[in-house]
């Protein structure tokens, strides 16, 4: 039991630390430092999502960012959790720009990604937990 615990709380970290200090990206005001900072997304890609956004204004949907040269549906499977268009970071620098949002909205929405993580790991520690059963039994 205790062995199980020690693991559950393990997993817990490992997937609670990463929720908590990620931010979202404002694709609407963030610097192409703010957007390389994006899984996936390079220098490149940063400067064609500003020229997009400078070229047809703000983006109206976050699907439209599908509409930037190099970012496709796969792109932005990758990309669509860590992005918003009216609150999150507009810079690296820690510098954000937040409108439309609480800080309580922003810790509710990571509470519940956090709680997703553990019930994945929680089940996956059930199924640890059943071949430590059958191993033991041997």
């Amino acid at each position: 039991m205790k062995k199980t615990i020690a693991i559950t709380s393990l997993l817990v970290s490992l997937f609670v630390s990463p929720l908590v200090l990620a931010e979202t990206v404002n694709i609407n005001t963030a610097d192409a430092a703010a957007l390389d900072s994006l899984n996936g997304i390079g220098a490149k890609k940063a400067e064609a999502i500003i020229a997009y956004r400078t070229e047809h204004g703000e983006f109206k949907t976050l699907e439209e960012i599908k509409e930037v040269p190099g970012i496709g549906d796969k792109m932005f499977d990758k990309i669509k959790e860590d992005i918003s268009l009216t609150e999150g970071a507009a810079t690296v620098a820690g510098k954000s720009t937040e409108k439309n949002g609480t800080t309580a909205d922003k810790a509710d929405m990571k509470d519940d990604k956090a709680d997703k993580k553990v019930d994945a790991a929680v089940k996956t520690d059930k199924v640890s937990n059943k071949a430590e059963i059958k191993a033991d039994k041997s």
